[in-house]
């Protein structure tokens, strides 16, 4: 941290802790607005980038939240995953420590930080409708900003995003010849799952009440963050939101997403006839799911000798990162570990975070997260039949999106992918507060007309 920032951090840190004294959920808000732009910091002058940002500010709206008194008006929303997500925890934290000592706090802290801080703010102070609300267009507007960047960059090419300071192999990527846009993030796949869950979300908000402006404007803004999602060419983000679109079409608007599904699909084949025959091929290619199967099926046969896994972290960026402090410098130099998750090398990438969960914590984990999954898409679903208004849309935006996830989790480590997590556990507790305060206001009215019966 470069020195003026360093003198600033303090005052900024007061102002921070005052502003959020009597709402912390403002805190929560504004991370929420900041983390679709934290790839913008590959380019900011060194002085500026700080990468624990996010980690910081979410500690400190915690800690407002867990020990400045305050009356509680709202009832605690419902997070009825939470007893398994405290197994899984439990299950993993011990793996981590038990793997790789000290070295495992890096391997906690990419699965389980989001999982654990921001459902216990929400917890310690529940969302109001006007906070939702405010969580929707934040939303909503950055997503049209992010979405025209994305695009814009197809116009600026490799060459110049390099000169604004990207770099090759890192964060600029092609596929076939074809520039894969990243917009405000470090890399396509955040980019592209950004998109996915704002489509949902908030396209499901839009269409429960097309007369707001702010919605009206989003819905007629759709067609440029379908082209920006296209732009990044992830595969696994484009089936997601097939999935998604789906779902909000069998349960609320299928009249509505006729005609976005028929011009999805002709923007489809537009771009399919603009690409050129590289592209597309690679586009189409099977290798990359072959060259993955092949992985795959070596972890399904190591399985049996590695019941409880290899340990939290014995895979993707946690491992990577375990290599660099044992072995320094040296630890680029290594080759790739391939199929085999023994080999010694640069740690294997799944590319599917369920893979991911049984090479490190074997079936019982994989079992506990996808149990997690099931619980919470339960919840939004039962929510969308049961609620009324815009919590009801969202409720089934939300449950869209945690199917999109949860299927885009098969070709991607989407859940230890930065800000997709976070995101998504903040959806989840956010919906758990909407359930909560229907719940509450259903129990008040039904009390309420007992006297006017017995009159």
């Amino acid at each position: 941290m470069g020195s003026p920032l360093y003198l600033a951090a303090i005052p900024l840190g007061w102002l921070f802790l005052r502003w959020i004294r009597d709402r912390p959920q403002r805190g929560l808000l504004l991370v929420a607005a900041l983390v679709p732009f934290n790839g913008l910091l590959e380019i900011a002058p060194a002085w500026l980038q700080v990468t624990g940002w996010k980690e910081l500010l979410l500690v400190l709206t915690l800690a407002v939240a867990a020990f400045v008194p305050h009356r509680q008006a709202d009832p605690r929303p419902a997070l009825p995953w939470w007893q398994i997500g405290a197994v899984l925890c439990v299950f993993g934290v011990i793996s981590a420590f038990v793997t790789a000592g000290m070295l495992g706090l890096f391997a906690i802290k990419i699965t389980f930080f989001y999982f654990v801080v921001v459902p216990l703010i929400i917890y310690l102070r529940p969302f109001t409708a006007r906070d939702r609300d405010l969580l929707v267009t934040i939303m909503m507007v950055e997503s049209v900003a992010i979405a025209a960047f994305g695009v814009a960059q197809q116009a600026i090419g490799g060459a110049g995003l390099a000169r604004m300071g990207y770099e090759y192999n890192e964060t600029i990527r092609f596929a076939g010849g074809l520039l894969r846009s990243f917009s405000t993030f470090n890399q396509p796949f955040p980019f592209a799952f950004y998109l996915v869950t704002v489509l949902l979300v908030g396209g499901s908000v839009a269409m429960a009440d097309p007369r707001r402006p702010r919605n009206r404007m989003f819905l007629m803004a759709t067609p440029l963050l379908l082209v920006g999602l296209a732009a990044s060419v992830v595969r696994a983000a484009l089936v997601g939101l097939l999935v998604g679109v789906l779902v909000l079409a069998v349960v609320r608007y299928r009249q509505q997403l006729k005609y976005v599904l028929l011009g999805g699909l002709g923007l489809v084949l537009v771009g399919l006839a603009a690409m050129s025959s590289q592209a597309r091929s690679s586009l189409f290619s099977s290798s990359s799911l072959a060259d993955r199967g092949t992985g795959w099926n070596s972890v399904m046969q190591s399985i049996a000798s590695h019941p409880f896994g290899d340990g939290l972290g014995s895979t993707g960026a946690a491992k990577a990162r375990q290599l660099v402090e044992e072995l320094g410098p040296m630890a680029e130099k290594l080759p790739y570990a391939t199929g085999d998750v023994q080999i010694y090398g640069r740690p294997y990438q799944p590319d599917n975070y369920y893979v991911k969960l049984l090479i490190e914590l074997g079936p019982i984990g994989v079992w506990l997260f996808a149990a997690i999954l099931v619980v919470i898409y339960l919840m939004a679903i039962r929510g969308a039949r049961t609620m009324r208004g815009v919590d009801s849309a969202f409720a089934l935006g939300v449950a869209a999106s945690v199917l999109a996830c949860a299927v885009a989790a098969v070709a991607s480590s989407y859940f230890e992918i930065f800000p997709s997590d976070f995101y998504f556990w903040l959806l989840a507790a956010v919906l758990g507060c909407a359930v909560t305060q229907h719940r509450s206001a259903a129990e008040t009215e039904s009390r309420d007309s007992v006297p006017e019966q017995v009159s």
